[in-house]
């Protein structure tokens, strides 16, 4: 769970930026006390209930889930149900729609997507990128975990990725394997992106923690894992490179741990929702 003092932090910014100065239109209606219901339009899983709890609570709203975290629902399920200031409810109605959307969007795409992996592969890990909307990536992250996903690295602080353009400043794959063994703490996982396969073996050779065969097709990943695995039984074998729903199965092969798709967060469809005032 997202700590509460972070979460605070961001939606005063957003707040701020889609109230600014005030509410012209909500500012027409009476101050009374009113209430409603949040309802899903389509089927899928919810995800961010408990930051949409608190912009409501932000204005001195009551917020009542009335499905879990998670959950997968169908068309037309009551979400949650709102009591408050009407000027109140509708001046966060925007915001909460859009986040609760994007989150629930993201985890749907994840479980989705885990769903299909799995039936070829039970073991298999549908993990994330940094390929999120700045100032939302702690958000979209944890969408995933909802969605039965693995967040992969949240910053660049979590582990050493030699990707291809770091590579280019060593001599070889060897030399920036053994350059990350010698500068880095024991406490990081090394993992290098490869194009071929002889770059694959190098990197096992070398003792790398994980090797991610990159825009490999699956015939390539098939021949390839069992040599890697020659010079490094223990190595962890990540997919990554265009892959989506619509090719996922061919690429959900035994052997395969992990397979990191951008599509989770950066061509995200928004989950459809609606507020209404009862």
């Amino acid at each position: 769970m997202i700590p509460t003092f972070l979460i605070d932090e961001d939606l005063k910014k957003w707040l701020e930026e889609d109230i600014h100065y005030w509410d012209v239109t909500t500012s027409l209606l009476p101050e009374k006390n009113t209430e409603g219901k949040i309802y899903s339009k389509q089927e899928g899983t919810v995800a961010g209930l408990f930051i949409v709890q608190r912009i409501f609570e932000f204005v001195g709203a009551e917020f009542e889930p009335l499905v879990e975290e998670g959950e997968e629902v169908e068309k037309k399920t009551p979400i949650a149900s709102i009591k408050g200031k009407f000027q109140s409810l509708l001046q966060v109605e925007r915001v909460s729609l859009n986040i609760l959307g994007r989150l629930s969007g993201i985890a749907t795409q994840t479980s989705n997507m885990v769903k299909i992996a799995h039936k070829a592969n039970p073991s298999l890990r549908i993990c994330g990128t940094r390929k999120v909307v700045p100032g939302l990536s702690k958000y979209d992250k944890y969408a995933i975990i909802i969605g039965g996903g693995d967040s992969h690295r949240f910053n660049l602080s979590d582990m050493v990725l030699l990707k291809e353009n770091h590579l280019a400043g060593f001599n070889s794959i060897t030399e920036a394997i053994t350059t990350a063994k010698q500068k880095t703490s024991f406490s990081k996982k090394i993992e290098v992106e490869v194009q071929d396969e002889k770059q694959a073996i190098e990197a096992a050779k070398a003792g790398a923690d994980i090797i991610m065969l990159d825009n490999f097709s699956p015939e390539e990943v098939r021949h390839t894992i069992p040599k890697i695995k020659e010079f490094n039984p223990n190595v962890l074998i990540e997919l990554s490179g265009n892959i989506t729903l619509s090719n996922l199965e061919q690429y959900s092969i035994k052997g395969v741990d992990l397979i990191s798709s951008g599509s989770l967060t950066h061509s995200v469809k928004n989950f459809d929702f609606t507020m209404l005032i009862e």
